[in-house]
């Protein structure tokens, strides 16, 4: 029997003029009708031939929002990002259908700007989910969530991960490669579920929490593990994708080489050009004599015109 009792303190229950929720399960369905917040109808557990899953129909309360209106584009994009979290899961809105197949791995397909040089790294774990790729590209892409929320900002969960993918990397391949150089050009897609999470904002874009769960295994260890079995065990069965990651690591480096040079050169010859400048004067160190004591002195001298 379905026995469920609603407690919405949702701020969406609490700022609607009406907020109605449906809950089936196994042949059953459970209703809920409220009014600011406050319950206004508690229907009797009935029998249904639905198929299991959660309805919620409101409409915003119009004496604290007036003149609103949806913009339905903004909606899509956080719907999206539910049921690329929740592989199988298919959230309608509006009649139109928000589904994935394939979790994270489609999240990245849907925002590659640009073609990757290897097809999709997807890996899961244990309140883990992680998609890799790398492109052509000179920066780092993150797109990381925690319990379902999207940390616009990161947090110590991506922090994590940054730092160990890179210790992984220079494992496998045992070369000390450059962290700058390992991370060019990747973009990746990291979820984790965190028991009693830790925001640094009441906006949840940045995770805080240290730990996977209260006085539990600390978040850089949770996914130091994670990648050291499933990333390494995916980059030994794949040899056609780490000569394309490892090739792309040194093209790194030596594009990093390369500019670090340009720069160094333009560097010396910007000096050259002002020690050649006839308007220009260097400061020299003076000795002088104060109160019979030499001491050094420089001079500078700001002057107008030649």
């Amino acid at each position: 029997t379905l026995r469920h009792v609603f407690s919405f303190r949702d701020a969406v229950n609490a700022l609607s003029s009406y907020f109605r929720v449906e809950s089936t399960r196994d042949g059953e369905i459970k209703v809920a009708e409220f009014a600011k917040g406050n319950i206004t109808k508690d229907h009797k557990v009935a029998k249904s031939d639905g198929k299991n899953g959660t309805a919620m129909m409101f409409v915003p309360d119009e004496s604290i929002f007036h003149n609103f209106q949806f913009r339905s584009q903004y909606i899509e994009r956080l719907l999206w990002n539910y049921a690329y979290l929740n592989a199988g899961l298919t959230i309608v809105f509006n009649g139109q259908k928000f589904k994935s197949e394939n979790g994270l791995k489609d999240l990245l397909t849907a925002n590659l700007s640009e073609e990757p040089l290897y097809p999709i790294i997807h890996i899961k774990g244990d309140d883990i989910e992680v998609a890799i790729t790398h492109t052509n590209s000179y920066g780092e892409e993150y797109y990381s969530f925690v319990n379902g929320q999207y940390t616009t900002q990161g947090g110590t969960h991506q922090a994590a991960f940054r730092e160990n993918y890179v210790k992984v990397i220079r494992d496998f391949f045992q070369k000390d490669y450059e962290a700058v150089d390992i991370r060019s050009g990747i973009v990746c897609s990291v979820a984790v579920k965190v028991i009693e999470p830790v925001f640094e904002s009441q906006t949840k874009t940045k995770l805080g929490s240290n730990e996977i769960e209260p006085n539990g295994k600390s978040m850089k260890a949770f996914i130091l593990e994670f990648l050291q079995k499933e990333l390494d065990n995916f980059l030994h069965k794949n040899n056609d994708i780490t000569q394309i990651l490892q090739k792309k690591i040194l093209q790194s480096e030596r594009e990093r080489k390369e500019l670090a040079g340009i720069a160094k050169l333009a560097r010396d010859r910007a000096k050259k050009a002002n020690l050649h400048n006839k308007k220009l004067r260097d400061c020299r160190v003076h000795l002088t004599d104060l109160k019979h004591e030499l001491r050094e002195q420089t001079t500078l001298f700001i002057t107008e015109g030649d």
